[in-house]
């Protein structure tokens, strides 16, 4: 996952390759896992072929789950039936425009002037790669130096070393291939940040952490995209919401007592998540409130790292940063979310294993020689399963 930004021309690159030669190392340690049947599962066709029929996009089409798990086939329409378009107007969405060719998305991601990550338009904080250019450069050369092609290398056989241990309960049918996935990049993301698994817990702390992070994921997702409108809520969403919010009370007030108010406010805007709620952007909690206890729960363990003094990794630079007030609260408890984010990285293991399980001729050829194919493999399934298939941006200057 990127600590940078491409539109302000920020991008950690070092961080992308030693994450492929991570994937490598996974992909070929899984190889002889498919062959023993761990993973059968096989891609869907879709269902809903409305679209092909139609000379626009529609809002429904970007929500039907049908449509999201043939994105191969969807994407191919959109290059066949819309060539040499820019942008595409998505009907039933008030000024939501699609861009799909290469060029338009490299030029929008490289033009901070005219587009924002940040798909709130007050800029109120998110995370590292939505904020504002000077405060993006400000907070990030507190971990950049940490996460350079170097350091990693520093920590490759101790990564490729929880790759195997992972793998080894992958192959014993221990766990399925997104648990094995997770734990990898969790495992990995807190031995950066110079914290070691407990072996005496087995995966119990990690599997914990992994399930608080894939909360906050369900509840902001997809923050920016298009997601279901709030119009489309069940009856009684908004008691099941209010229930949701009492029942994260004792935690909430732990938080408060740790890190004050204003912080908890930065971080959480209960003005704009649940009280008035923009058209746009939407996010998930309304539709899984159940999850709304653990928000306080997962920032009071970010609290708690920050608390336990590791004398390797970022987080001693980060502290002295807060006791000079060089960086505020908020903003390292939003650095390290993003620092814990596994949505692309597990999304492109699993990626992996599900191509090495259905491409049957490439599987043989990687089984059989990885070190020269595994390299190529990565980037083809990088290419066709892009672990972060849609990427927001909020217009900010028209011209």
């Amino acid at each position: 996952d990127h600590l940078g930004q491409p539109e302000h021309d920020v991008i950690v690159g070092d961080m992308e390759w030693t994450l492929l030669e991570v994937i490598v190392g996974a992909v070929t340690i899984t190889a002889t896992c498919v062959f023993s049947g761990l993973c059968k599962r096989r891609r869907r066709r879709s269902c809903a072929s409305a679209y092909t029929r139609r000379d626009f996009i529609a809002y429904e089409d970007l929500v039907d789950q049908n449509i999201r798990a043939d994105h191969l086939t969807f994407n191919a329409h959109l290059h066949h039936r819309f060539k040499g378009q820019r942008f595409l107007p998505v009907c039933g969405e008030n000024s939501c425009f699609i861009a799909f060719d290469y060029s338009t998305c490299r030029d929008i991601m490289n033009d901070h002037v005219s587009f924002s990550s940040n798909p709130f338009p007050d800029n109120r904080l998110v995370a590292l790669n939505t904020m504002a250019k000077a405060d993006h450069s400000r907070v990030l050369r507190f971990v950049h130096s940490h996460y350079t092609s170097q350091q990693l290398e520093e920590l490759e056989n101790r990564i490729k070393g929880i790759i195997e241990e992972c793998t080894d309960d992958l192959e014993g049918d221990n766990t399925d291939v997104m648990v094995w996935a997770k734990r990898i990049h969790m495992t990995s993301t807190l031995l950066r940040l110079g914290l070691e698994r407990d072996p005496r817990r087995n995966w119990a702390d990690v599997d914990e952490k992994i399930a608080l992070n894939d909360a906050m994921v369900a509840l902001v997702a997809p923050l920016g995209g298009i997601g279901m409108k709030y119009e489309e809520l069940p009856w009684g969403q908004s008691l099941r919401v209010a229930f949701g919010v009492v029942c994260s009370v004792p935690a909430m007030l732990e938080l408060l007592w740790q890190v004050g108010f204003r912080c908890i406010w930065d971080i959480i805007r209960p003005d704009v998540t649940l009280l008035w709620l923009p058209q746009a952007p939407r996010m998930g909690l309304w539709w899984r409130p159940e999850l709304l206890p653990l928000v306080p729960r997962y920032f009071l363990w970010l609290h708690q790292l920050l608390s336990g003094r590791s004398p390797d990794g970022p987080l001693p630079g980060i502290q002295q940063g807060l006791e000079k007030g060089q960086l505020k609260m908020a903003e390292v408890l939003t650095l390290l979310v993003q620092l814990m984010v596994n949505m692309t990285s597990a999304n492109a293991l699993g990626s992996l294993v599900f191509r090495l399980a259905n491409e049957r001729d490439a599987a043989a050829c990687l089984s059989a020689e990885p070190e020269r194919f595994a390299a190529a493999f990565v980037q083809e399934v990088l290419r066709l399963d892009t672990p972060l298939q849609r990427n927001p941006r909020r217009g900010v200057q028209v011209g």
